[in-house]
């Protein structure tokens, strides 16, 4: 009881959220569920967007064998592998483009676009981002030596080589990508669409109006929104093959969240199958670096730079295993304006265990 006790204690003693004074002025964003396959088209596609064990058993194989036959048929052309990575992007032109439903029609979307309209579709995000925004502007009006500086810039911040050849080729490249992924798709999308309006149903019961930024924390395990001036909607794209993580993009004004569907959702796994959320949790535990972040942030809410010096970890390693964290409901993350910090969820952390417990209260 004494690990409770003190726990409970340091609960009371910690801060208040970090909120810059002004930002939870702004007016309430609306928030709009998006039950369309395109979404999770573009994810599946993607080789790191998800982990396979929040997958149903036969999805898990049909991953396996349908990535490995589109390596095969993309051979060696490593500029259209490197585009696999960063295909869901293209999820942006969905927000702005309400007619197109299926993977089909998303693909030919694409086709109509320009090489150039694709191209600022594929680099959007890093368009508007403060630190690579200008050089992006810059590679995408032709300047081989921004897109050179933009591809190296990247690569330190990834880990690996993130964006290969000539600025010339992504976009072709990303039609192959889209095209040789198309028919593997479509023989599993009726199934995955039936489970994505599953989620979206049960969703649609909640009052998304009332509270709007408790409804996105809800949807997406544990992104708590601040609200600001400019981002003045919300959509929530249901994804199945992106689970258990959230892949976060702004949009004019909007803030696209493509979120994982919920366990309820997914057509049966069988009686012995475990549930998937328990798999989550104790996944995340099985890390020593894991449990000292949470033992970090039992202390106060700390943002991800801080977490990653405190324990000499690049941010990209930081930011795989907060997601494992937020995952497992472990950890709630915050948007504050350009900056994103993290808060223990101990009652989750209570329903882990009294070890875990004891662990976070010394």
């Amino acid at each position: 009881m004494a690990g409770v006790e003190n726990l409970a204690r340091s609960n009371r003693a910690r801060p208040v959220g970090l909120v810059r004074p002004g930002l939870n002025m702004a007016e309430l964003p609306r928030v709009d569920l998006d039950p369309r396959t395109g979404y999770d088209f573009l994810t599946s596609c993607c080789n790191d967007c998800g982990e396979v064990e929040d997958l149903l058993p036969e999805d898990r194989l049909w991953l396996a064998e349908t990535r490995a036959a589109l390596f095969s048929d993309l051979g060696a052309d490593t500029v259209a592998i490197s585009c696999v990575s960063f295909i869901s992007e293209i999820g942006r032109m969905l927000v702005v483009r309400p007619e197109i439903r299926t993977a089909r029609e998303l693909v030919a979307a694409v086709d109509a676009l320009s090489d150039q309209e694709l191209l600022e579709t594929l680099l959007g995000e890093l368009v508007d981002s403060p630190e690579l925004g200008q050089i992006t502007r810059h590679a995408l009006d032709g300047d081989k030596a921004a897109f050179e500086d933009l591809q190296r810039q990247l690569e330190q911040h990834k880990g690996v080589p993130v964006l290969l050849g000539s600025i010339t080729q992504l976009a072709p490249a990303a039609r192959r990508v889209l095209h040789a992924w198309l028919p593997h798709y479509e023989k599993i999308e009726a199934r995955v669409a039936r489970m994505i309006d599953r989620d979206v149903a049960s969703r649609r019961a909640e009052d998304a109006v009332a509270d709007p930024l408790g409804f996105v924390e809800r949807a997406t395990n544990g992104i708590r929104l601040v609200p600001e001036s400019r981002i003045r909607r919300v959509v929530l794209g249901a994804s199945y093959f992106g689970r258990p993580y959230n892949a976060m993009t702004k949009v004019g004004e909007v803030q696209l969240i493509c979120y994982p569907i919920a366990d309820s959702s997914l057509e049966s796994a069988g009686r012995m199958a475990p549930p998937a959320a328990t798999v989550r949790l104790y996944r995340a535990l099985g890390d020593e670096t894991r449990l000292s972040i949470l033992r970090l942030l039992a202390e106060k809410d700390l943002y991800l730079t801080e977490l990653a010096n405190e324990l000499h970890l690049s941010k990209p390693t930081m930011s795989h295993h907060l997601a494992q964290l937020r995952a497992a409901s472990l950890v709630t993350m915050t948007e504050q304006g350009n900056l994103t910090y993290y808060t223990l969820r101990r009652d989750r952390a209570k329903d882990a265990g009294p070890e875990l417990t004891a662990f976070l209260a010394r």
